[in-house]
């Protein structure tokens, strides 16, 4: 993770290195993250904030606590203060668009980190392979359950990640369902990624299917917690 980081910092930094951005000899970075509530989020913010210290680069965090108007009016806070660059994990991809403009418009170069911010004229997308992550879950319950009925739990449908580590599961997963060793008895998204809703989502489909269900692919830790709640 700490590497990750690094690497988001680094190309966050050379953008910075572009002639309109040149004088800026202390870069001010914003970072705007959907929730720091949530201990993944946190420990990056750390590692961030640490390394650009290093750098000689002033780091304004943002929390949205998971409310898309929260991050769009922080986004705002953060042109205001005249910042470099503004690095942003999007709770809701699919709603920054002028947000996004806006700081174009006013010379900032903006990174989107981990999701994908759609239909915005970002300068870099920084992430995970998200399809390799999503083979590795997939096969991490596959080997511990290789037969039987099995539920998918995706992650919020307003994240691109969402459907990218859904291809990489059913990569895997597939070859076992063509075969008859496993049978998808559910599916559905979790919106926001809510382990609450992952935990109604999971009691529902297990009375759906008399608790038979042998085995779940939940797509992060979150949705995961609820549904070994369940």
């Amino acid at each position: 993770m700490k590497a990750f980081t690094r690497t988001l910092l680094a190309s966050a930094l050379a953008l910075l290195a572009l002639p309109v951005m040149a004088d800026s000899a202390h870069p001010k970075i914003g970072f705007s993250i959907d929730d720091l509530r949530l201990e993944r989020w946190s420990r990056d913010r750390d590692y961030f904030v640490a390394a650009a210290e290093k750098l000689d680069a002033k780091v304004f965090v943002q929390s949205a606590d998971a409310n898309e108007q929260k991050q769009i009016s922080q986004i705002e806070n953060l042109i205001s203060r005249g910042v470099d660059v503004i690095v942003i994990v999007p709770f809701n991809a699919t709603v920054l668009t002028n947000a996004v403009a806006e700081a174009k418009k006013a010379g900032i170069k903006v990174v989107s980190y981990d999701r994908l911010i759609l239909n915005a004229d970002i300068d870099a997308y920084i992430s995970f392979d998200n399809e390799k992550v999503g083979e590795m879950q997939a096969s991490g319950v596959l080997q511990a359950a290789p037969k039987g009925n099995y539920f998918l739990l995706g992650g919020a449908p307003t994240d691109n990640n969402a459907k990218v580590l859904r291809e990489g599961q059913m990569k895997v997963l597939q070859p076992a369902i063509d075969k008859g060793d496993i049978k998808i008895v559910g599916q559905q998204w979790v919106k926001e990624w809510n382990p609450t809703e992952a935990l109604s989502i999971v009691e529902n489909a297990l009375t759906r299917n008399n608790n038979k269900i042998d085995a779940i692919v939940a797509s992060n830790d979150a949705t995961a917690g609820g549904a070994i709640q369940a």
